[in-house]
């Protein structure tokens, strides 16, 4: 690890640890957790991977959002903008440290299920989407000034990206709709907590998308930031 990107994990680290990120997410993994341990039996066996895609795994989405918004405020990107640090050297602190949030967020709510799950695959699953919700998050962010007007304004762009994956809910879910990265998604976790099944044919496709949509959501982001810090 270069001695650049370990400064820029440590600034993200602060940053996140200085507003209450940490605390504010570890209060409401415990609530997920306590519906999930108290109140398991009864939900639909699909709850679980719901609770995960639309929270744990899209939460880098927000916390990006907000904390560019911080920078912002502080003018942190502004020095960023004159320094040595690379456009993918920052986006890569921001992917460490947001999907390995959801990452140890998702691995204490698959503690607390009541039903068999494919750890692997469910945290590989995490992964990706926590990936391309972060890069997706970054020309998003860069249109607002304000972490109450990107919290606000960013649900306009996320919600066309997330709704379609609801499709993957779908008993006899065509095997075409796996072309959709939030189907891909979603269909993966519910596998992943035995609420669906799939061939490893269709797992190894749905990876691929994943995968895919996360680079994709990668170039996007290291593009934009390219042309904030000006090279």
């Amino acid at each position: 690890m270069s001695s650049r990107l370990a400064t820029l994990l440590a600034h993200d680290a602060r940053l996140q640890y200085r507003y209450g990120i940490y605390a504010a997410y570890a209060f409401v993994v415990a609530f997920y957790c306590a519906v999930l341990v108290w109140a398991g039996r009864w939900l639909p066996e699909w709850a679980p991977a719901i609770i995960i895609f639309t929270d744990p795994a899209a939460l880098g989405f927000f916390f990006l959002g907000a904390l560019m918004m911080l920078e912002k405020s502080e003018r942190v990107r502004t020095a960023l903008a004159v320094a040595p640090i690379s456009a993918p050297q920052y986006l890569l602190s921001k992917l460490i440290t947001l999907s390995g949030m959801s990452l140890v967020a998702c691995a204490v709510l698959l503690a607390v299920l009541h039903r068999p799950a494919d750890p692997g695959l469910l945290l590989v699953s995490v992964a990706l989407t926590s990936m391309q919700y972060v890069g997706i998050g970054v020309p998003i962010a860069l249109r607002f000034r304000t972490v109450n007007g990107y919290l606000v304004g960013s649900a306009g762009f996320l919600a066309p990206v997330i709704a379609p994956g609801f499709l993957a809910l779908l008993d006899d879910m065509p095997g075409w709709l796996a072309i959709v990265p939030a189907v891909s998604q979603l269909r993966l976790m519910l596998v992943a907590t035995g609420a669906a099944e799939a061939t490893m044919g269709e797992v190894a496709l749905m990876l691929a998308v994943s995968g895919l949509a996360a680079a994709g959501a990668g170039w996007l982001a290291v593009h934009f930031l390219r042309r904030e810090f000006g090279r």
